[in-house]
């Protein structure tokens, strides 16, 4: 899960989109993204995982870095957790 602040959701969300391609090689793929109801540029988005560690080398990717850039000012906090059964 991350948490997402952005000052142009639209714009973060062009860049998130653009990356799906990208994050299918790391296995992730997209699940919900709910926005909050107070503010507009604050989401909460999941994505599914195959592997933790593998999904975490993303965010070292010069893709992730580029789009992060071209996204502008944004705040993101990730979290990492697994469905207990």
């Amino acid at each position: 899960m991350i948490r997402v602040s952005a000052d142009d959701f639209v714009r973060w969300r062009a860049e998130h989109d653009s990356c799906r391609e990208a994050r299918l090689e790391y296995g992730m793929t997209d699940g919900p993204v709910y926005r909050d109801e107070h503010d507009n540029e604050v989401v909460l988005l999941t994505l599914n995982v195959e592997d933790f560690d593998r999904a975490r080398d993303w965010f070292g990717d010069e893709r992730f870095a580029a789009a992060a850039v071209r996204a502008g000012a944004v705040q993101r906090e990730v979290y990492f957790a697994a469905a207990k059964t």
